[in-house]
């Protein structure tokens, strides 16, 4: 599924508020799941930018604003082709066994072993974790679901219940919650049952959707790697799902953070829009890969050697560009 993605924030502030510095995480990464085929950020006013990778190797745009400003607009615009592999085949033969116990961690999963912040513990865990079967030989996919529905039947979905800094153990006092909630509570449980879980935040494509979405990564062996699951909608996840940014819990990942100098209030306004498309726009291919088509080959009657190889970016859209054309013929 090919889709584009339009992100807008609006800040607002009540009175001029100056040195402003803050990061965005609002840029698709390309992996086995999802390619991104183009990503454009616009702030106004205009500001520098300095990219960069966390230490989870999500992509952040650092920025800084020092003249005073009451309004700070920040559009953000990707066009994704999502190719996910069905969770039920990958999962296909796999049991318990091999994603529980120090053998079938990696390096990388071990990092989302232990409590976070916002996904922490308590007495509530501990009775979730009770209520769970964890026979070695049950299959991995009856496992999974079984945690969603326990996390189903602990709170209720309910809009505007909790806020940004809410923990797991908050959500479940209060009984209902978002899908970072959701997602809190089940890393929680996976946690505490001795699965690697990490947080994944991004967008989903679905009617009624407005604001940035979030569901979780589970490791389930090395034979298998990372599955991804939406406690929310309690389903494993499809192509509508769009991968931005992950981490130990909501606070690693947040699409937009910053402070800022100044007597103020602020205000956030989010607005998101994701939509399939049929193609790639012409206008967002760059115009470097255009030489490229008539250059010749050192096996050629002219062979140009030393000439520049195009990088692995422009050559997913050099490739992009021949299917778009013969699925036009």
């Amino acid at each position: 599924m090919l889709l584009r993605i339009d992100h807008e924030t609006a800040l607002n502030y009540s009175e001029p508020v100056f040195e402003h510095v803050f990061e965005l995480r609002m840029a698709p990464f390309s992996n086995e799941e999802q390619t991104s085929l183009g990503y454009r950020l616009h702030v106004s006013p205009l500001a520098p930018t300095t990219p960069y990778r966390d230490g989870h190797g999500n992509r952040v745009e650092l920025i800084t604003l020092l003249a005073p400003c009451q309004k700070i607009l920040v559009r953000a615009t990707s066009y994704v082709r999502t190719h996910r592999r069905p969770a039920k085949e990958r999962l296909a033969g796999l049991q318990l066994g091999s994603a529980i116990g120090s053998d079938s961690h990696t390096v990388e999963a071990m990092d989302y072993l232990g409590h976070s912040p916002q996904a922490d513990g308590g007495e509530w865990l501990e009775k979730m974790a009770a209520s769970i079967n964890l026979a070695l030989d049950t299959p991995i996919e009856d496992f999974l679901n079984s945690l969603i529905q326990s996390v189903s039947q602990t709170i209720r979905y309910e809009k505007m219940s909790t806020e940004a800094n809410t923990k797991a153990s908050e959500a479940v006092a209060l009984g209902a919650g978002v899908c970072q909630d959701f997602s809190h509570i089940f890393i929680s449980l996976c946690r505490r049952l001795g699965m690697a879980a990490r947080y994944v935040s991004g967008y989903i494509h679905q009617p009624g959707e407005m604001a940035t979405h979030a569901w979780v990564q589970v490791w389930c062996g090395q034979l298998c790697g990372w599955v991804d699951l939406d406690p929310t909608h309690k389903c494993f996840v499809g192509d509508d799902h769009v991968q931005v940014a992950i981490g130990c819990d909501y606070n690693d990942v947040p699409p937009n953070r910053g402070a800022w100098r100044g007597m103020a209030t602020e205000d956030i306004q989010v607005s998101v829009r994701v939509e399939p498309v049929l193609r790639l726009p012409a206008e967002w291919i760059d115009s470097e890969t255009l030489p490229l088509k008539g250059a010749k080959t050192e096996t050629g009657n002219n062979p140009q050697r030393g000439a520049p190889r195009p990088s692995a970016r422009q050559f997913q859209r050099i490739l992009y560009r021949q299917q778009q054309h013969q699925q036009q013929q």
